[in-house]
């Protein structure tokens, strides 16, 4: 590791930025209009869009010739189209989730405060730090519902958090991390016991720690829309049997992590991420495939077909059935 040193790059301007990017190679027809996107959205995160029009790895910041501003933006503004389109459909399947997990737990536990009982969760310290947010969250909440409920009752089920609510509004106050670390985090003799492989079939899985696997690649998928973040190309975690799913005639993109390995399915991108969010999607009721509305924004914004391998989309994914039918 070399040593590190004293940050001490300058303050530069947008008009001094779009100087930048020209000495990089990169076409600027319209200055003033580059400098109003600059300062709209910032360099920092603009360029995260640039790179993807990199000469090389090896030189990040020269850019292959003809590249222009506005090609950087356009991809720009298809992430953010992409974003909202994902979030969209992510927010449907997180709130059916939450629903039919609580419901199932209540259910086959027979308890309503099923989330305060440490026996059902391993000890990995998830469940207390659910519990704690909880806590923390309905205390201090001026929603009518919780005023409600802490004026007029109690739980007997657990002395120590006599004052928390049961499961169905405890759920609510749950971030999708906390309910997607609390699904894992089930003794796996429960998982058997609360028959949890039976609930992932309700939503179209077929086993219960797929579904736990899904959840958590959803979630960061979730934040990263979210909090705007970039989302096209990111790297993510790899759906747990997604394969299964996916139609054997469509090739899925191929890479190879190490020039001394042999290539592999890539499954650690958006494409694969989105296939589990439409069997979901499916699982709830909602009969409304991703795969016309992904092609729109292509359209929209052609610039993205260039860069649709490091998303992980094949080259005929349209002729795949989850997401058209």
């Amino acid at each position: 590791m070399s040593a590190r040193v004293p940050y001490n790059k300058p303050y530069m301007s947008a008009a001094e930025l779009c100087d930048k990017l020209v000495a990089q190679g990169i076409t600027v027809a319209d200055r003033d209009f580059a400098a109003r996107v600059l300062k709209r959205c910032s360099y920092y995160r603009f360029k995260a869009y640039l790179l993807p029009f990199s000469e090389s790895l090896s030189h990040p910041r020269r850019y292959q010739t003809g590249t222009t501003f506005e090609q950087c933006y356009a991809l720009y503004q298809f992430d953010e189209a992409l974003r909202n389109l994902v979030f969209d459909v992510v927010g449907k399947v997180e709130v059916g989730i939450r629903s039919g997990f609580e419901e199932w737990m209540t259910k086959q536990t027979k308890n309503r405060f099923w989330y305060l009982d440490s026996a059902l969760f391993k000890e990995n310290g998830e469940q207390v730090k659910t519990v704690s947010r909880v806590r923390d969250m309905f205390k201090d909440s001026k929603e009518q519902f919780a005023e409600h409920y802490r004026s007029k009752y109690y739980n007997d089920y657990c002395p120590f958090f006599r004052d928390l609510p049961p499961g169905w509004v405890a759920i609510e106050l749950m971030t999708f991390g906390n309910v997607s670390k609390l699904m894992r985090s089930l003794q796996s003799d429960q998982v058997n016991a609360l028959k949890m492989n039976r609930f992932a079939k309700t939503l179209n899985v077929e086993k219960y720690q797929t579904l736990c696997a899904w959840v958590d690649a959803i979630h960061q998928v979730r934040n990263h829309c979210a909090h705007h973040s970039r989302l096209f190309n990111r790297n993510l975690p790899a759906p747990t049997g997604i394969k299964r799913i996916l139609s054997p005639d469509v090739a899925l993109v191929r890479t190879r992590s190490d020039p001394t390995k042999r290539e592999e399915d890539q499954l650690n991108r958006l494409y694969t991420v989105l296939a589990a969010v439409q069997q979901l999607y499916n699982g709830l009721g909602y009969d409304a495939p991703l795969g016309p509305a992904l092609v729109d924004l292509f359209e929209r914004y052609p610039v993205a077909k260039r860069f649709m391998p490091s998303m992980g989309f094949p080259a005929d994914w349209e002729n795949e059935p989850l997401f058209f039918r």
